[in-house]
């Protein structure tokens, strides 16, 4: 073979290798999109209806609107992360201790 030939060959996987790599990369960051907002979707759904059924001026309507307040405040944040992040899952692991910390801080302890 020449040595064109195998420059050609070459630059041919490297190109798969690194259209490959693209695409896994952002395979990981939609994962990571969807775990914490599937995972934020399934929190606010709890801390609502928490807060409707001990209703309002109650402590536990507070603690779960406090939590509420306290996740909401941090996911735009880590949402923006995701994005930047080379490592997009880490991102995600991390936003769910921040939440298990906040809820635990609030009386809720079973997202452990």
């Amino acid at each position: 073979m020449a040595t064109d030939e195998l420059q050609n060959r070459i630059e041919v996987l490297e190109s798969k290798v690194a259209e490959l790599e693209s695409q896994q990369l952002l395979a990981t960051k939609e994962a990571a999109y969807v775990y914490i907002h599937s995972n934020w979707s399934f929190i606010r759904w709890f801390l609502t209806r928490e807060q409707d059924r001990a209703g309002e001026g109650t402590e536990t309507y507070a603690r779960a609107k406090n939590a509420e307040r306290l996740i909401d405040s941090g996911l735009s944040r880590n949402l923006r992360e995701v994005h930047f992040e080379p490592k997009a899952m880490d991102v995600a692991h991390r936003w769910r201790i921040e939440v298990t910390v906040i809820l635990t801080q609030n009386g809720y302890t079973f997202f452990d």
